[in-house]
């Protein structure tokens, strides 16, 4: 198995093609959206909705790819280069199975799905063929979603970047075709941006498993499937699962935030989606120093280097408070002309501004706990943030997003005082958290 990264890969190498992938993602959302809004609005609802439901199921296989990553980065810091591949073959037989069982969830499924959700007999049949097509191709997605972690922490952060960039080029092309061009006499519409994106993450898919061959030397023969032990997958989930409970455990907070803020009218909600559309972007920067700070950080730990750890992760805290601060202000500042390019409505973007002031402050506590979040989840520590971040979402989160939202008739702000509120709490536990070094002691190892 190749050794891949050179020792001490800075922190900046690793970073930057992680922020670059991460951003592509989110901009492949918006293009779909803005090329379906061209074709139809009920498009545009329909697959919105879709989406939401698509995002819980990548989280579900997205935890495998945590266990399989704080591992792999352990074992390479402790130069345990024959457990790696036990590792890669565990993590890739869960995927599988986890991806085969999504994928018939979601063929038998989607109509109910889209049902639950309250969505018009209409937007089903329109909504449908796309999450019956994309999340039937679940296996696929989940594949290549566990084959670019083991990439990036061997050090190969440049190469597994272009699985998304060629997904990116080819989703854009094939929508363009299906919906506009040469392939548009078909009809397919919404479907066809559907079979599109399941062509891209085939290929995708193909090209992960060659550069795993190509880098790291692994191929997966059924042979392989011996190397399959309970211990393992038992340290995989135990890592993992975690993380998933907290992401779902924030998306489902997030749809009944959503429910609050509809109860002030369709002006508001257009507002939450446009000002967390934005601040999406200031997180990439937190999400690509934490992923990186993570493989670090897994490293010297996996190589006892525990002090080393441990500067680490508050140099990489430190940058990103850093950088979230500049980003946010510059934010506020440019506010108008930034929602302009989204809207013409001047009291949505008014209102976008007052959430842009309070943001300032909220993105600095965001930026801690994503950072300290990874640093803590690379040394075994997975569950302390889950647990705080489980109680403090519903207990406090919620609530207080309707009293100062609803009952205080703060509107909008209320609700992002709340997150204010919520991700302070939570950040001061995680820095608290990081300076005990209780942390040294869950070590994998």
């Amino acid at each position: 198995m190749g050794e891949g990264i050179h020792k001490h890969m800075g922190l900046y190498a690793l970073a930057w093609p992680i922020f670059l992938e991460q951003f592509l993602r989110i901009m492949i959302n918006y293009v779909d959206v803005f090329m379906l809004g061209h074709y139809s609005d009920e498009a545009v609802a329909a697959t919105g909705v879709a989406n939401q439901i698509l995002v819980i199921s990548v989280i579900m296989y997205g935890f495998i790819s945590v266990g399989v990553q704080i591992l792999v980065a352990q074992m390479l810091g402790a130069r345990k280069h024959d457990m790696i591949e036990k590792i890669i073959t565990n993590g890739l037989i869960v995927a599988f199975f986890i991806g085969i069982a999504m994928s018939i969830v979601f063929i038998f499924l989607s109509d109910t799905f889209l049902r639950w959700l309250g969505l018009s007999e209409e937007l089903i049949q329109v909504g449908s063929p796309f999450l019956e097509i994309i999340g039937g191709s679940s296996i696929i997605i989940a594949i290549h979603s566990s084959i670019l972690p083991i990439l990036r922490v061997h050090g190969y952060v440049r190469q597994a970047m272009l699985v998304p960039i060629t997904i990116s080029i080819i989703n854009v092309v094939g929508n363009y075709l299906f919906l506009y061009g040469s392939l548009s006499f078909l009809d397919l519409g919404v479907a066809g941006v559907g079979i599109a994106t399941m062509i891209a993450n085939f290929v995708g898919m193909v090209l992960a498993i060659w550069m795993l061959k190509k880098h790291i030397g692994y191929l997966f023969t059924f042979k392989k499937i011996k190397l399959c032990s309970k211990k393992l997958l038992f340290a995989i989930l135990k890592l993992g699962l975690p993380s998933a409970g907290e992401n779902m455990s924030y998306a489902g907070s997030q749809l009944v935030v959503t429910a609050i803020i509809a109860l002030l009218g369709t002006e508001a909600l257009t507002t939450k989606v446009y000002a967390s559309s934005v601040s999406q972007f200031v997180a990439l920067f937190a999400i690509a120093i934490g992923q990186a700070s993570q493989i670090i950080i897994g490293r010297a730990v996996g190589a006892k280097e525990l002090d080393r750890a441990y500067e680490q992760g508050l140099r990489s805290w430190k940058i990103g408070l850093g950088i979230a601060l500049v980003v946010s202000i510059l934010l506020y500042v440019f506010a108008e002309p930034v929602m302009s390019l989204f809207t013409s409505n001047a009291i949505v973007i008014h209102m976008v501004k007052q959430l842009f002031l309070l943001s300032i402050g909220l993105e600095l506590f965001r930026a801690t706990n994503i950072i300290l979040i990874s640093s803590l989840n690379a040394t075994g520590d997975v569950r302390f943030p889950f647990i705080v971040g489980l109680i403090v979402m519903w207990i406090v989160s919620l609530p207080f997003s309707y009293l100062l939202g609803i009952t205080a008739g703060l509107g909008l702000v209320g609700v992002w005082l709340a997150y204010l509120i919520d991700e302070g709490i939570r950040s001061a536990l995680m820095f608290k958290r990081w300076r005990s070094k209780v942390w040294t002691l869950k070590s994998v190892l």
